[in-house]
């Protein structure tokens, strides 16, 4: 209620501001962190893996002899960089209204130097559990008013995504709709106006009176992921770096087509990673049969990997998956701790970290990455994962050290925004600094983070990608 209701004492009164800009966007990758990065240069990345011993071997020396032309088996993979920019405006007048407390909470150009960083690490995250072509999740099937197969350009419609996918998108976002991640046709241009936990209002945007029609299980991608072909306007190729959805596909019926230039259908495991389906496994017979547990998928993972040599270190799934986990885990571990014989027991509710093993495999972090997408888990080697980059990824990291809780501050970067600095194609290895459109508020400049490079799984044979039971759409 009003401290007073006469308007006179209220016109004496000041407003109280406490200062600061509070973060409200979700938390950034723990695994993108974790990743180390590289610095390359050329062209392309290449690099020789063998894949095969060949048959020239046996006790009949004639028969090995003959098989002499199929000793060691090797591809060259030829990386190719992706890339992605974030970018926004600022105008003197925005700089000068905020030089100190006196005039914002925070200087305008700190603020969005700290906005275009966190989509820069929200997009690089999607980004590293795709193929380069921004996939974030599958269109759901029409529910009620949701999802609706048809869509007006001009009018509002409400879709459901996942959770994960709405980590990867905010108000503003561009998305499309494809029939399949590769597709070369878009079949929906979307705006995002609203997000409510896991519905998102869109505006389907395009010719005035037009409308798209899509189907469930079409594919959501982030707009502008992929390149158009200059003279038939189809999508030629993909633009964002290509993370471990590309390396270690869940896809595994098109691998007979080139990927960084190896076709990878001969032998899948060593060339894609390996692979356990365990979306419709399930334990006993009949009316007994229960889905199989996420412990025994992850543990038949690391089985296929330690089978190929792996020391794998690194187990990631997605936070939903991993609440399940320790769910299952509860059931048949409870402990109650004593503090004290005068006081009572205290118990405690989840668990703060897993491991797992298979044999002498023994890998110590689980981390769950709200980026990965539901029903997806990985067995990584860290020591063949990479981001290889031509500039400086210094942005990636926001100050919270490997998967501990917690989120930029904002203030953080009060000072920063390069509000004095000159025009430049790359600054400080990262940054673009143009001169901008005219405006009725004076000259403006754009500044631009920008990112070459690509993931990169230099051993794919030691790392794999599995699937737990229940797992749908993109996982």
């Amino acid at each position: 209620m009003a401290i007073s209701a006469n308007s006179s004492i209220l016109a004496m009164l000041k407003v109280f501001y406490k200062d600061g800009v509070e973060n409200l966007m979700f938390r950034n990758s723990p695994v993108l962190k974790k990743i180390k990065k590289e610095r390359v240069e050329g062209k392309t990345q290449n690099f020789s893996a063998m894949y095969g011993r060949g048959g020239a071997v046996g006790a009949d020396f004639l028969v090995a002899k003959n098989n002499a032309a199929t000793v060691s088996k090797a591809v060259e993979f030829q990386v190719e960089p992706g890339q992605l920019f974030s970018v926004y405006t600022m105008n003197a007048k925005e700089v000068q209204a905020s030089q100190t407390k006196r005039g914002g909470y925070m200087k305008i150009a700190g603020a969005k130097m700290f906005a275009a960083s966190e989509s820069f690490r929200k997009t690089l995250a999607a980004a590293l559990y795709g193929s380069g072509y921004g996939e974030i999740a599958t269109y759901e099937a029409a529910s009620g008013t949701k999802n609706p197969t048809t869509l007006a350009v001009g009018t509002e419609a409400v879709i459901t995504l996942p959770t994960y996918a709405i980590m990867a998108i905010d108000i503003g976002s561009k998305i499309v709709v494809k029939a399949t991640v590769n597709n070369d046709t878009v079949k929906a241009y979307l705006t995002v106006n609203a997000i409510d936990g896991n519905d998102v209002t869109v505006m389907p945007t395009g010719t005035a009176g037009a409308s798209y029609t899509v189907a469930a299980n079409d594919i959501i991608c982030l707009d502008g992921s992929f390149e158009l072909d200059d003279t038939t306007k189809h999508i030629a190729a993909p633009l964002l770096p290509v993370g471990l959805g590309g390396w270690l596909p869940t896809k595994r019926n098109n691998l007979g087509v080139a990927f960084m230039g190896v076709p990878r259908s001969i032998v899948p495991d060593r060339l894609a990673g390996a692979f356990y389906d365990g979306s419709a496994v399930t334990v006993g017979t009949g009316a007994n049969a229960v889905p199989e547990k996420k412990s025994a998928a992850i543990q038949k993972l690391i089985q296929k990997c330690r089978r190929q040599g792996s020391q794998a270190d690194l187990i990631v799934m997605n936070d939903e998956d991993f609440l399940e986990f320790a769910a299952e885990v509860e059931t048949t571990n409870t402990y109650f701790t004593q503090t004290s014989t005068k006081e009572s027991k205290k118990a405690s509710v989840g668990f703060k970290e897993f491991s797992a093993s298979f044999s002498t495999n023994f890998i110590e972090n689980i981390v769950d990455d709200p980026y990965c997408p539901k029903g997806r888990f990985y067995v990584l080697d860290t020591e063949y994962v990479a981001l290889w980059s031509y500039t400086n990824t210094d942005k990636i990291d926001d100050g919270v050290a490997g998967n501990n809780p917690g989120k930029q501050d904002p203030m953080e970067m009060d000072g920063e925004g390069k509000t004095n600095t000159p025009y430049g194609l790359i600054i400080d290895d990262y940054l673009n600094v143009q001169s901008g459109e005219a405006t009725s508020n004076g000259p403006a400049m754009n500044i631009t983070l920008q990112m070459f490079g690509s993931f990169v799984v230099t051993n794919p044979s030691c790392c794999g990608v599995g699937k737990f039971y229940g797992a749908t759409g993109i996982a």
